[in-house]
């Protein structure tokens, strides 16, 4: 292959002027540069000469890749004084491409752009045309298009990004595929065309067979037709002759029964009157027994709500009665203690009296012995003057010391005095305060707790009477609800079995009732309509199925079966109309029966079947009526056999189930229990008598309960007693709330009194011991008194002889220190004196108030004993009025009971009559009933047979007659119904005797089938009249028709051919391409990221659809070393571009072009898959590819063989290049020179 030698620049882009390059017999060249030198611009050129479009080249017009002028300063300075010279832009650039084939014949490929932004093409020199251009660079394997020479910036990214469908499309591209895309498109479309117009010429030709064949069947319809016809008005003259023959039959069957029938109401009438008129008298004397014995009951009523007010009235009384013989005996223990209290405050003022007196004395005594000495002890001055030297010598003589000792010792005499009265006047107020506690628990709070307690024994006693006499009601009430439940059991059995008994009676009537309906249904109705009642439609095929056949069949038990829905609304209407009561209606021609399974249900258990397996009937028409009825319920065994299915077999069953004893077990699961047999004929007979005992007995039993009912105690005196109880207990509580308060009070005083007890003996120990010690003291200041005695004696015993002194202690009482020792002493006597009277002043008004509280209580209890006497006196009347009103109910209970009798023995005998007569009226109304349901029947039959015969003359049956014409029955005749219908009289001679016998609704249905199937045949027949002329038209179409077809499936083959090869040759194309990369992708990619430690990733291509592989598209796997597989929108920056590398060199070695030039491909990419793809590129490059990569990174030129270098003349304004051949040096510097200019690598 060969190889691209050099590149020649004219004012392209950033290269000013002409610009050459060569890349010599370098395979690995790398072009680098600084940011914005010019680098891409050089790939832009490479791009342009080889013919790519200039959308592709970073610019909208081929004009926009002239060079453009920039302002240029000019060479010599001192002449333009350093002005600017605006250069003129140029009008036209080019390309020149050197390239160099494998027989090194070179090619000169140039691309001009003209100054009309158009551009000329050449080959050596030599103009040529696009297409030229490109067939020549196609032969040397450069494919435009495809630009599989060419990776732009940024492609990379896009390669690995692009979706399925675009990998498709590069890969069609590439193949070649491409170039048949419009051709395939064209002839998928005709051939869809032909396809379609085929298919359709065949529809309409098999419309004409289908045609063909259609007329051909009406021909022979037609010849059945007319058989059909025939049998029709055979089968429809007999069908009449029948219901005409047993219609007759029925009329005069009916006119017998309607006269015996008459007979018998007559009787039934006559036997009523006579049982009404006695039932009368005997109901007239019932009234007057049942007055009195209500006039008894309201009597006795009375009576006893007097007792009970008696009795309550009682009750109060009695109350107050202990409660005043209570207050009696507190109010006298109460006064006792008074009188007791008053002796001791008497005593104690009379003690207080005499201690005041003898103070008082004392006080006056002292008073007077002062004055004595003071007039004996008067001085005269010369004598004052002498006894104050005196004084002075007595105290130079130890006299001071004494009388100091002296005064200490009065001092602390004082002191052991105010103690000891201290004590002893705590002693007196410990003493006071607890004869002052004890006289108030004795006078006032014991008192109130015995009244309170006396209050609260007699609230409780009243309690006792009350809750005794509520229980005594209460259990009056127990003992009669209990023989009241006894009775009203025993009432329930009786009634029960009245209920059987009427129950018996009301179902024979309810089914008479039913029947009754269904006969007069039948009657009015046209024959066969009206089947019947189901279950006597039905019958178990065993005896022991017969109790599950009747549960199974549930509510549908007593339904009517008709044979149409409008019949069953008919029915509803009448049953309205008469108010005949309710019935249900199964109509067999619509009701809904969903499909049953029963083989699935005959093998699910050896001890269960399907219910409609045990039923049987004569009547095949009725079969959906039972099959609805039942559906699909089971009949099983046992109960426990049922539960086993149910809940234990492998399968969900969800089934309803009916076991032999009639327990059910629902489809939710519900279970409900058994039935008894149903009871036979004989043991459902009852009797008038038996009715009438029971009746008799239950109003018996009534009147017992009602009896127990008056006898029970009101609920209301019960509700009063619990009232007046709760009142009681309530009054009790405030009681005890009270006692407890009051003992409290009690408890605290009398333990005030222990602690002033426990006082007082301190009191009294500390002032024995004050006292001692007083003695003491005492002692002392007697020793210290003789002292100064002797002294004073010493001293002044002249003095006192000289003026008459018995002692000097005399003058010195009314002078001196003897004055404040009087003064002390006074003033003690009277602080005496003060206490005393105060103390019997508190007594006596303690005595008077006593006094008022005797007086007081003396007076209540004189008011208490007068009130007892008077509760006395009613307690003793009402107790008498009590016993008259006990003997006076004993009477009227006897009165009552004797009433009563005579009462039930009146009502038994007309619960007799009562029975008789309603037993007649029913009669009398049933045979009433049914005389005119006979008649309507008859009237029913009677406008059936005219309305026959009207039939056949309106449908022209031509009916065999004995007598008469059917012209002479009137269509819209109104006389009387019977007489014209039988104005006529039929020929049954032509009607079979089997038909004779007995009416047969399956006879009949057999005989309507039969004409319903000829009149469908017929239907179904609709014979076309034109069908020969319509056979010979479609005959002719069919001829004409095949050439057509001929020419449409001619047409069809012939663009099959034509499809089929383009789509071959565009799928051959495609794979071609596909497989060749696919298997070369995995080893590149493998090559491109295998390092010393790894063997490399993998990748791999797939195809989204095998059958049109280009119309789908192409998925690309790529799963890097030592990684799971993710998706390629997973992967990160590196590991996209090395997996697009891998892609694109496999892609390139399908089509190989003679050189590759890629553009800043490794821009994402880490030093170490820099340096992987620098590898892979300098083992591939050589002979065969020559690589031109530009790049930033040194890791990848530096193994290059070659280098480009661009740079930017900043005064030219222009991008330049320099190259340098790497192969000549085996170390990594080199100096590289500036040129102005390069030569290329090859000649030019």
């Amino acid at each position: 292959m060969g190889r691209l030698a050099g590149l020649e620049l004219h004012n392209f882009k950033s290269y000013r002027g002409t610009a050459s390059v060569g890349f010599g017999d370098a395979s690995f060249t790398s072009i680098i540069g600084p940011n914005g030198a010019g680098k891409s611009n050089m790939l832009d050129a490479i791009s342009f000469v080889l013919g790519v479009q200039s959308a592709q080249l970073r610019s909208h017009q081929l004009r926009d890749l002239i060079y453009r002028g920039r302002v240029e300063s000019t060479e010599n300075d001192e002449e333009s004084s350093g002005s600017d010279v605006l250069l003129q832009d140029p009008t036209s650039a080019y390309v020149c491409a050197f390239y160099e084939k494998d027989n090194g014949e070179l090619m000169k490929l140039k691309r001009t752009i003209n100054t009309n932004g158009s551009s000329d093409y050449s080959i050596n020199g030599k103009i040529v045309t696009s297409l030229q251009y490109s067939i020549a660079l196609k032969a040397e394997n450069i494919l435009i298009k495809a630009k599989n020479f060419l990776v732009f910036q940024g492609d990379i990214e896009n390669v690995a990004a692009q979706s399925p469908k675009d990998l498709a499309r590069m890969l069609e591209t590439i193949s070649g595929s491409a170039e048949y895309v419009a051709e395939y498109e064209k002839l998928k479309e005709e051939f869809e065309r032909t396809r379609d117009l085929a298919a359709e010429v065949f529809s309409r030709k098999r419309n004409l067979n289908s045609e063909l064949k259609q007329y051909k069947e009406q021909m022979r319809e037609r010849e059945i037709f007319e058989a059909k016809l025939n049998e029709k008005y055979t089968l429809i003259k007999k069908y009449h002759l029948y219901k005409i023959f047993h219609n007759q039959k029925r009329h005069f069957q009916l006119v017998a029964e309607n006269r015996a029938l008459q007979e018998q109401l007559q009787t039934a009438k006559t036997k009523l009157k006579e049982l009404e008129a006695d039932h009368g008298t005997q109901s007239a004397e019932a009234s007057r027994a049942s007055l009195d014995v209500k006039r008894l009951e309201a009597s006795i009523l009375e009576t006893k709500t007097n007792l009970e007010s008696i009795r309550r009235a009682m009750l109060p009384v009695n109350t107050s009665q202990k409660s005043l013989q209570t207050r009696i005996e507190v109010s006298e223990a109460k006064l006792a203690d008074l009188n007791r209290d008053l002796e001791n405050q008497l005593e104690m003022a009379s003690i207080l009296h005499s201690k005041l007196v003898s103070v008082e004395e004392q006080l006056e005594e002292l008073d007077e012995r002062v004055e004595e000495l003071r007039k004996k002890s008067q001085l005269p001055e010369e004598g004052v003057l002498e006894y104050q030297q005196l004084r002075k010598q007595f105290l130079a003589n130890s006299g001071s010391q004494l009388e100091e000792k002296l005064s200490i010792l009065d001092a602390d005499r004082d002191a052991f005095v105010s103690s000891v009265r201290n004590y002893q006047s705590q002693q007196e107020n410990a003493e006071s305060r607890i004869q002052n506690l004890e006289d108030s628990i004795r006078s006032t709070y014991q008192p109130r707790l015995n009244i309170t307690l006396s209050k609260m024994n007699d609230m409780l006693g009243t309690k006792a009477e009350k809750i005794a006499l509520k229980e005594s009601l209460m259990k009056n009430n127990e003992d009669l609800a209990l023989k009241e439940v006894e009775l009203a059991a025993e009432l329930r059995q009786t009634l029960s079995k009245l209920d059987d008994l009427s129950l018996e009676q009301k179902e024979t009537k309810k089914q008479k009732r039913l029947r009754d309906n269904v006969n007069m249904l039948k009657s009015i109705l046209k024959e066969g309509s009206i089947k019947g009642i189901l279950h006597e439609l039905v019958r178990s095929t065993q005896q022991k199925y017969d109790l599950a056949l009747q549960t199974a069949l549930g509510a549908n038990l007593d339904a009517i079966v008709v044979e149409s829905t409008e019949v069953a609304y008919k029915c509803v209407d009448l049953l309205k109309e008469r108010r005949a009561g309710t019935a249900t209606f199964i109509p067999v021609d619509s009701v809904v029966t969903d499909p049953v399974n029963l083989y699935y249900l005959r093998t699910l258990s050896e001890n269960a079947c399907p219910a409609i397996d045990v039923v049987t009937y004569d009547d095949v028409s009725i079969e959906r009526a039972v099959m609805f009825a039942l559906g699909d319920t089971l009949v099983v065994d046992s109960v426990d056999a049922a539960r086993d299915l149910k809940w234990n077999h492998p399968q969900a069953i969800n089934n309803k189930m009916v076991t032999l004893d009639g327990a059910v077990i629902h489809k939710l699961g519900l279970m409900t229990g058994g039935q008894e047999i149903q009871k036979t004929s004989a043991s459902l007979m009852w009797t008038k008598q038996d009715l009438a005992n029971l009746s008799s007995k239950k109003d018996e039993l009534n009147a017992e309960l009602s009896k127990l009912q008056a006898d029970k105690s009101n609920t209301i005196d019960i509700n009063s007693l619990t009232e007046e109880l709760a009142a009681l207990d309530e009054n009790i509580q405030q009681c005890r709330a009270k006692i407890s308060s009051l003992e409290r009070d009690v408890d605290e005083r009398r333990q005030e009194v222990e602690f002033h007890q426990s006082q007082l003996s301190t009191f009294k120990s500390l002032c024995e011991v004050k006292e001692s010690q007083l003695a003491a003291i005492d002692a002392e200041i007697l020793d210290a008194k003789s002292q100064i005695t002797t002294i004073q004696a010493s001293v002044y015993s002249e003095f006192c002889e000289k003026y008459n002194l018995q002692s000097i202690n005399d003058y010195e009482m009314v002078s001196g220190p003897g004055m404040r020792a009087r003064a002390r002493e006074r003033s003690e006597l009277e602080r005496a004196i003060s206490s005393l009277r105060n103390q019997h002043k508190m007594h006596k008004e303690s005595s008077e108030e006593t006094m008022g509280r005797i007086l007081r209580i003396s007076k209540d209890l004189a008011q208490f004993n007068e009130d007892l006497l008077a509760v006395t006196c009613q307690w003793d009347d009402l107790d008498a009025e009590f016993l008259g009103m006990e003997e006076k109910l004993n009477d009227l209970n006897n009165e009552k009971k004797e009433a009563g009798l005579l009462y039930k023995a009146l009502l038994k005998a007309i619960k007799v009559l009562e029975v008789e007569i309603s037993d007649l009226k029913s009669d009398v109304r049933s045979m009433t009933k049914d005389l005119l349901i006979r008649e309507e029947s008859l009237l029913k039959v009677d406008s059936s047979r005219l309305n026959l015969l009207k039939n056949c003359k309106i449908e022209n049956v031509d009916l065999p007659l004995e007598n008469g014409f059917l012209d002479s029955i009137s269509l819209d005749s109104s006389s009387d119904i019977s007489a014209v219908a039988y104005l006529v009289y039929v020929d049954y001679s032509l009607l079979d005797l089997s038909l004779q016998d007995r009416h047969s609704v399956k006879a009949e249905a057999e005989l309507k089938v039969k004409i319903e199937d000829v009149i469908s045949d017929l239907q179904a027949l609709t014979p076309n009249a034109k069908a020969m002329e319509r056979l010979k038209e479609v005959d002719t179409k069919i001829k004409n028709f095949d050439r057509e077809f001929t020419k449409a499936r001619q047409d069809e083959k012939r663009a099959t051919t034509r499809f089929n090869e383009v789509k071959q040759l565009r799928t051959e194309l495609f794979m071609t391409a596909f497989s060749h990369i696919s298997d070369r992708i995995d080893g590149v990619y493998k090559e491109l990221t295998k390092s010393t430690s790894t063997v490399g990733g993998s990748a791999y291509l797939t195809l989204e659809d095998e059958d049109e592989p280009y119309a789908g598209g192409i998925r690309y796997h790529a799963m890097p070393p030592m990684k799971r597989f993710r998706d390629m929108d997973l992967l990160s920056g590196g590991e996209k571009t090395m997996a697009a590398l891998a892609l694109l060199f496999a892609v390139h070695s399908f089509h190989p072009s003679p050189f590759f030039v890629l553009d800043e491909i490794d821009a994402a990419l880490d030093n170490s898959n820099v340096a992987k793809i620098a590898s892979y590129m300098k083992r591939h490059s050589g002979v065969g590819l020559q690589f031109i990569v530009i790049s930033l990174k040194s890791s990848l030129f530096e193994n290059s063989d070659a280098l480009v270098g661009i740079y930017r003349e900043q005064r030219e304004n222009s991008s330049k290049t320099v190259t340098l051949d790497l192969r000549n040096y085996q170390t990594a510097s080199a100096e590289v020179t500036r040129k102005e200019d390069v030569t290329p690598a090859v000649p030019v």
